[in-house]
This record gives C-alpha cells, structure tokens and sequence, in this order.
C-alpha cells in the first residue's frame, strides 16, 4: 500500500510538471526548434517581413538580389520558425517524430475539443472553425500548443518507460526465486522498488515530460530491452522444460524487433548505439535456442532486415515527401521526372535522415559551431548530474562484477550482461563525438536503475541495514530534489512566461510593442504568441483572406505581424546597441515600440555602459530565472542576489538628449 501510495505521488508530480505555471524551466531549445511545436506552429517572421517589402508601391514592384540579401542581413537574429536541421539543403531530423510528438496530440486535442464545444453550443458561430481546413491553425493558442504534447510525453513516458521496466523486472524474474520468496512478496506488494527509483528520478519527472527526441529514443531502447529479454526468458523456460518446441511461436519476434529499430533510428541516429548490443545479444540467445543451428539465425537475421528496410522505406518515402515538397529545386525535378516515383528514385537518396545525421556529426568542424566538449564529460559529468547517485553505483559496482555473474543464475546473468552492455556502448561511442550534451545519455537511464535501482536506496536485500537504507534513501531523494528545483523551475524559468505575456504595453495610452528583443536567454520559441495573434484578429471576410494569407505554404504555421522577436543570444553588447540602433534610431523621430528582455545581472553590467542615446523603463519581471551564462553577482547580501534571479522586460526608449 505504501508503494501505491509513494507511486501515484510521483506520478500526480509527473502530470503537474507538465502544466508551464508549474514548471516554466527551459532545459534546452531543442525542446520547442526539434519537437515540432516551433516548426509547425512558430512565426514565419523572416518570410513575413520580406512579403511586405516585396508588396508593389507606386515605383517598384520587387526588390532586386541585393536588396534581397542586405534585408536577410538585417534581419539575420530575427527568430525564424524553421530550424535549420528541418531546412531541405541539410535535412537531418525525420520529420516523424516532431509528428507524432506535437502534431498528433494537438489534432486529436482539437478534434475532441470542436465534438465538446458543438455538442454545448448554444447558437453561437465560431468564426475560427471555418477559416482553414485544417481546424488546428485558427483555434489552437500557445499555451495549449505547450501543454498538451507535455501531457502526452508524460502519459508516453508512465508506459514506455515505466510499464516496460515494471514488465522487465516482474517478468524476468525466475520461478525459483517467485517461490521463495511469495511470503515477502505478498508483504510488498505494489510497483517494484526500481520503478519508483525511476518515477522519482529528476529526469523522468523533468525531461521525460517534454517533447524531446531524446525522451523518444530512450522510451525505445527501453521497449527494446523488454522484448529481447522476455524473448530470452520465453526460450530459457522451454528449454528448462526439456520442450522439443523450442521456437515456439516466436516468429514474429524479429519482425517486431527490425521495426522497433527502424523507429529509434529515426528518432535519432544515436539509437544504433544503444541498440547494437541488443540486436547481437536477441541473435546469439536465438542461436543458443536452436541448438547452435545456423540456419536459423540466418532466418531471423533475414526477418529482421527485412521489416528494418520496410519500415526504413515508409519513413524516407515520408521525409521525402516532407523535404522535396518544401525544397526550393523541386520544380527543377518535375522537369525531369513528371511522374512522383521517378522524382522519389532520383532524389530520395538526399533525405535518408540518419545517414544525413550521422554525416554532419562526423565532422569535428560542425560540432564546433554547437560547442566542443572534453571527451571524458559523459563519464565525468553528465552521468554524474543526469543520475547522480545511481551512476556512482553503476561505476562501483563494474569492480564486483565477476562477483555477481558467479552468484546469479543464467537468465539473471544474460538480463545483466543485456543491460550493461546497452549502457557502456552507448556511453562510449557517445564519448568519442567532441559534442556531449547530458540529454544525449538519457537511454541509459532504464537500464541503470533495473540494474541498481535497488542498491541505490538501500534495498538490495543483501544487508538489510535500515539505518543505511535511510542514508541511501535521502541522498537519492535530495539530489533528485535539487537537480528537479533547478533544471524544471528555475533553468531559464521566465523566459516561457515572458513570451506567454507579450505583448505588455507600457501604459493604457501606449501601443503593442513592435520589436521584442531578447538578450542573453536561450532562444525563444514564436509559437507562444500566438494567442495574441488569435485574439487581435476579428472575425470577418476580411480576416479570413488575411489567415490564409499569411498561413504559409505548410497550411500549418501562422506568420506574424507584431511583434518582430529578435534573438541576440549570448551576442556582445556591440551587437545589442547596433539592433537597437537599426530598429529605434533616435536620430530622427521614430514611434517604434521597442522592448528589450534580459536576465537582471545582465542589465547590471549593461547599466556600467553609460549609454546617453537610450533609456530603459522596467516594466515586468519574470522571477525564478537563472542563467548559468550569467549568474547574479553577490553583493555582500542574499536579498540581492535572489533579486537577480529574475528576468525583466524594459521598454526601451530615445532619451531626450538626442
């Protein structure tokens, strides 16, 4: 009952993390920019701002390749909704996953939503549903946009992650120690230790609710481990059973296994890594089973490729689809091919997304552009701060290792070895790329606690020692405790409530702002804004030519008018004084509304320029927000260093000097 109990805490924890009020922290870009939530429903500022310069006036009617170019260059920290992964020349990321993470939650949302609010209606017309096809575009605002691929990782993640080590542990467990041990099972009834290790791991209660691919990944792996092993455990008890059947009716396994891996490769490149030592372990336990009989390998070797190249083809023939339809030479192609097969066979072989990925990752000189990292930082860094305790476990233990293997029986033995082994390829294959960020190592994290979930709380049954068990127990929960504080509520934590806001006018008399500048953040996501689009757009004809118009050629993004949000990132202040230079000049009269939004200890330094052209006006601040590009400056008291922990919108102004 207690387990139960601590269980659906955890879990409860889980769903509430979700919501943004509850935890705004903002871990990583690629969250939003590879999630899918940015590229589908993100601002075509860049595009948008171009098709008004292009609009024919009284004298010109478009703009020669010049002027092209020195308005690209102008606008060059102006946030596009395209990341350049997704962009055709590079073609990197399958554009499947972003689907299935953000585009289908939010269409079955929608759908449920337009059933509830026809079947209430009391007479009333939604304009919004009849201006586009596609019934997300107009109703959807960013907020809802935000929160339900949450909730549906978080609902993704208590199954693939959660069910499959549940599973794993339960099932693979031998029939000898299920009977010795039923009187102290009984007693402890409810989810195994190790699954609670997992829900109450920071990463699952963080990470595993966003939209990362990373999270898709290791929900994979994870999948993939329960199936090798229970293909193991089903072989290991005919076989104890002395049956001449010993395949059974566990064709189909292969085939199962050739998709799965078909999946996680397009989820990310990576996954080859982790999955390797799977796939040689399900062909050497299929090996064992068939009396060391070649032939038979060969066949599930065969069924497995054969389902890893058909599904491989549906996913390229989707990316194809996607990529070629949004690529600028495809009109070149129907040229040549005026059928659709002859123009995929000709050019599918540039949107084959993980060899593409693996390629630009290859190359030290494109890392460099992301940032280049020491090659121990997994094994020293990231493991530590993604897993802390459990990783310092998982390293100790490697020195009892030939201990353990004596002591355990052979289907104890073979889940171990398929664990570690999925962990310490993973792990250094991952390490020889000068590029290693920690979300990059979370597959390991079902492994590493059905190895030592148990140990790392004191629940081995090896010594039962309750005064250690205590110790273990709170050290897991205060590391968890800090790094869940840190990285889901104060990591960049009011940059999402920032956007969410906009715009902020100054006072009642004054207009929305035009210009959004942010400085010294992570780069924000255009998406968020899109309920003050839906708000400021009334519903009549006129309206509904204006959304199609500016609906883009996706049918999916919405472009933006106001305000333009421009992305300075870690840039030097030259480079903020000459945006606000070319956005507000105050050498001549300019009624532009400008906003500047910067972490408070950055503002600071800014304050020790002493510029007499501009003066800022805070108007809003953002608290719990931390920066660990810029950290507040201790001052002597605590109260002002926890004052900086904020990030504050100025309106931005020409002083009257000028």
């Amino acid at each position: 009952a207690s387990r139960w109990f601590i269980y659906t805490l955890l879990i409860l924890l889980r769903f509430y993390g979700a919501y943004y009020n509850s935890l705004p922290g903002y871990i990583h870009p690629d969250e939003f920019f590879q999630g899918g939530q940015e590229l589908f429903f993100g601002c075509q500022q860049r595009q948008q701002q171009l098709h008004y310069l292009k609009k024919p006036t009284l004298d010109k009617v478009e703009l020669s390749r010049e002027e092209e170019h020195k308005h690209y260059e102008s606008n060059k920290y102006v946030v596009d909704n395209i990341p350049w992964e997704f962009e055709p020349k590079n073609a990197i990321r399958s554009i499947v996953p972003p689907a299935f993470m953000t585009l289908l939650p939010l269409r079955v949302y929608s759908v449920l939503r337009s059933i509830i609010t026809s079947s209430s209606n009391d007479g009333s017309i939604d304009c919004t549903s009849s201006v586009d096809n596609d019934a997300i575009v107009g109703q959807l605002s960013g907020s809802e946009i935000l929160i339900i691929p949450r909730l549906f990782m978080t609902f993704l993640s208590m199954i693939f992650l959660d069910g499959c080590l549940w599973i794993l542990v339960k099932y693979t467990t031998s029939a000898k120690d299920t009977t010795t041990n039923k009187k102290q099972s009984s007693r402890n009834s409810g989810p195994p230790i190790q699954v609670i290790v997992l829900a109450s791991s920071w990463p699952i209660l963080v990470m595993a609710t966003r939209p990362f691919t990373n999270t898709l990944e290791a929900m994979v792996v994870s999948l993939l481990l329960l199936i090798v092993a229970m293909d193991h455990h089903h072989h290991h008890s005919i076989s104890n059973k002395n049956s001449n059947n010993k395949i059974s009716n566990q064709s189909t396994i292969p085939l199962w296994i050739g998709m799965i891996c078909s999946i996680g490769l397009f989820a990310r490149f990576t996954f080859a890594f982790f999955a390797l030592p799977i796939v040689l372990l399900f062909l050497y336990n299929r090996w064992r089973a068939s009396d060391n009989c070649w032939r038979n390998v060969g066949w599930n070797l065969f069924s497995l490729a054969l389902s890893f190249l058909t599904t491989s083809l549906l996913f390229v023939t989707i990316d194809w689809y996607y990529y070629h339809y949004h690529s600028p030479g495809r009109d070149v192609d129907a040229t040549i091919c005026s059928d659709w097969s002859c123009r995929f066979v000709a050019t599918a072989s540039k949107y084959v997304v993980p060899w593409n990925a693996f390629r630009y990752n290859s190359k030290a000189t494109n890392l460099a552009e992301h940032g280049l990292h020491p090659r121990i930082t997994h094994a020293l860094v990231n493991m530590p701060m993604m897993f802390g305790p459990l990783s310092l476990v998982g390293y100790f233990s490697c020195i009892e290792t030939r201990k353990e293997y004596a002591s355990s029986s052979a289907e104890a033995c073979f889940r171990r070895v398929l664990c570690q082994s999925t962990i310490i390829t993973g792990l250094v294959v991952l390490s020889c790329a000068p590029h290693q960020e920690p979300r990059f190592i979370l597959p390991c994290i079902v492994p590493l606690v059905f190895l030592y979930g148990q140990r790392v709380v004191g629940m081995d049954n090896k010594q039962p020692n309750l005064k250690k068990r205590a110790i273990l127990t709170t050290l897991w929960v205060v590391f968890n405790s800090i790094l869940y504080l840190f990285f889901g509520w104060l990591h960049q934590g009011g940059l999402i409530p920032s956007l969410l806001h906009l715009p902020l006018p100054v006072n009642s008399q004054e207009a929305s702002p035009e210009i959004v500048i942010y400085y010294k953040t992570y780069m924000p996501p255009t998406f968020l804004i899109r309920g003050r689009l839906l708000e400021n757009m009334a519903c009549n004809a006129n309206d509904n030519d204006e959304r199609r118009r500016v609906s883009g050629e996706r049918g999916i993004s919405l472009a933006c008018d106001n305000p333009i949000i421009i992305d300075l990132q870690g840039s030097e202040v030259d480079d903020l004084l000459e945006v606000l230079h070319e956005r507000l000049p105050c050498h001549h009269r300019n009624e532009q509304s400008v906003l500047l939004i910067t972490p408070a200890p950055v503002m600071i330094s800014l304050s020790e320029k002493n510029w007499r052209e501009y003066k800022f006006l805070s108007v809003h601040g953002h608290r719990t927000h931390v920066s660990t590009e810029d950290w507040p400056v201790f001052n002597g008291t605590f109260r002002s260093f926890f004052d900086q922990l904020e990030l504050v919108t100025y309106h931005v102004s020409c002083t009257a000097e000028v």
